[in-house]
């Protein structure tokens, strides 16, 4: 059972990720990936974005944690997140260090989180 990540205030449950370029394969190191209920859709780093050459492939309005709403580009990538491949996310990109699994990623897995013990579980459904 991972443990929760206690550099967040509070501590969050974070996994391990790779991304992937959905056709030339060209792979990111894993990177801090917080699981995210509250989001529709996965946030990936800007960084990633360019590092992998992701192109857009439309946009989407996204509402942020303040209720702002910004026109987004989107983006499709492979994601490896506990052993399992996923071939094309869904995500859009943001200034940040670490990746937020949003539903559409997080609703691929039975996930049980274990708040008293800060522990959480992640199997393929």
């Amino acid at each position: 059972m991972p443990d929760y990540d206690r550099t967040f205030h509070p501590p969050a449950p974070v996994l391990a990720v790779s991304l992937a370029h959905p056709t030339t394969g060209a792979r990111s190191a894993p990177i801090r990936a917080k699981l995210d209920t509250g989001a529709d859709v996965t946030v990936i780093p800007d960084a990633v974005v360019l590092e992998l050459g992701l192109s857009p492939k439309g946009h989407l309005w996204a509402r942020s944690f303040d209720g702002s709403y910004t026109r987004r580009p989107l983006y499709y990538a492979a994601m490896r997140a506990e052993g399992i491949e996923l071939p094309a996310v869904r995500c859009i990109a943001a200034a940040r260090d670490t990746a937020l699994l949003g539903r559409n990623v997080l609703n691929r897995f039975l996930i049980t989180l274990d708040g008293k013990n800060l522990t959480f579980t992640v199997k393929d459904t």
